[in-house]
């Protein structure tokens, strides 16, 4: 029967690794997601940069178009102060002519000032493209770094099922039945009594039962936590003996 615990025990590695290599499985695709998610940000920012200097240029156009018709203005306005024929077309040329020239100078100084915003929503633009194409290269690198974890760990897992089920098919199919049971329920199916404690539930387990598991003839269970139980010192094994012989109990 100890031969039993002894597979028993082995299944369970394997099926700890098996647990353990799903979840780095699942590590991987989590990273990318993130990846990809801060990819999308920064895509989506440089859409709304590029959108907002095509409104700015669009604006700047416009600006420069209506600059040149009040220069225009202007320069009409000018022109006509040499035809004017008394004091009152002179005041009235010489209001024109100012308010023209406000207007085409405040236009003036809105173009500057577009231009300037145009000339650095650029060079935003260009670092945060820049920036864009190394997040992608490196989301590009990590997922192919993905990709091929994830078939190494896939073959991984398939070398620990084949071993697992070499050993599963030695154990006796009622302790198996058990195993599995107990390892749908509880998680870890098989756990040591060491000092008269389960691993399991840290509870002290009856002393006749503490006896009858360091006889290791038979698969017994903890009476709290319905786990399988063992000697934590039967499998401890030199020359097929135990190592220490069983600790005395009192009934």
């Amino acid at each position: 029967m100890k031969d039993q615990l002894k597979l028993l025990l082995e299944v369970q590695r394997h099926d700890a690794r098996i647990q353990e290599l799903a979840g780095m499985q699942k590590v991987w695709p989590q990273k990318l997601e993130a990846l990809n998610g801060d990819l999308k940000k920064v895509e989506a920012m440089l859409a709304k940069e590029r959108g907002q200097l095509e409104e700015t240029e669009s604006w700047r156009r416009k600006q420069e178009a209506e600059q040149k018709d009040e220069e225009a203005a202007l320069l009409k306005a000018k022109q006509k102060s040499g035809m004017v024929k008394n004091t009152k077309e002179m005041m009235a040329n010489e209001r024109e002519l100012q308010a023209t020239r406000k207007m085409a100078q405040d236009r003036e100084e809105e173009v500057k000032k577009l231009v300037g915003a145009v000339d650095t929503a650029k060079k935003s633009i260009t670092q945060h493209e820049a920036d864009f194409e190394t997040l992608k290269k490196h989301v590009s690198d990590e997922t192919a770094a993905a990709q091929a974890k994830v078939v190494e760990v896939a073959g991984q897992i398939a070398e620990e099922r084949k071993l697992r089920d070499v050993a599963a098919k030695r154990v006796e199919p009622s302790a198996m039945k058990k195993y599995s049971t107990i390892k749908m329920r509880r998680g870890l199916a098989l756990v040591p009594v060491k000092n008269g404690t389960c691993g399991g539930c840290n509870m002290n387990i009856p002393p006749q039962l503490y006896n009858t598991i360091q006889r290791g003839n038979s698969i017994e269970m903890c009476g709290n936590c319905n786990r399988i139980i063992y000697w934590d010192k039967l499998l401890e094994e030199t020359d097929g003996r135990p190592t220490e012989k069983p600790e005395p109990t009192s009934s």
